[in-house]
């Protein structure tokens, strides 16, 4: 099957609405929601110009990617939408460590309907103990995955501090900014 190159894709990051752990500053919870802040923030992004048209929705299986992707495109958006730990959260704190697959699914029904979900491991999240190479390997992986896809017009719902990679974002984008990029 013939990829589209990466120059004639449209790539847009969209980094998830406020969290419990960013409005507190407590990384001690894992996967914390968005506050009612951060469902504003997103539900704002609705219509953006930026987002309008997208043909595949990446979502990141923390809750409040979920979450945030769910107030932009709704619970069954009209493209082609894959959850993927690919781009989840890089560990750094307990917030950054994701609920198993069942709970996800108990908690957002909705994703039943989502691609990536039936390949999602049960405990498929990063932990201290084995994200050390999360620039290493899950970057790249992340990167060569999106090149891969045919789509043209891509939206990505992630988090801040694995935006931070040079080859990505290049730097923390703020609760739900949305930051085109170039492969």
């Amino acid at each position: 099957m013939e990829t589209r190159s990466t120059a004639a894709k449209q790539i847009f990051l969209v980094r998830h609405g406020e969290g419990t752990h960013n409005a507190t500053g407590d990384g001690s919870t894992i996967d914390p929601l968005l506050t009612a802040r951060g469902q504003a923030q997103a539900a704002a992004l609705r219509g953006h110009r930026h987002l309008e048209g997208c043909t595949l929705i990446v979502v990141s299986p923390l809750s409040r990617a979920v979450q945030t992707a769910a107030a932009i495109f709704g619970e069954k958006p009209g493209a082609r939408t894959v959850l993927t730990p690919l781009h989840s959260e890089r560990w750094s704190a307990k917030c950054d460590e994701g609920r198993p697959k069942t709970a996800l699914v108990a908690q957002f029904g909705f994703l039943a309907e989502w691609q990536g979900l039936d390949a999602l491991e049960e405990h498929w999240t990063p932990t201290r103990q084995n994200d050390g190479r999360w620039r290493a390997e899950r970057v790249p992986a992340f990167i060569e995955w999106l090149q891969a896809q045919p789509e043209s017009k891509i939206a990505v719902v992630g988090h801040g501090a694995y935006f931070c990679d040079k080859r990505l974002a290049g730097r923390h984008l703020d609760n739900c900014e949305v930051c085109e990029i170039e492969l």
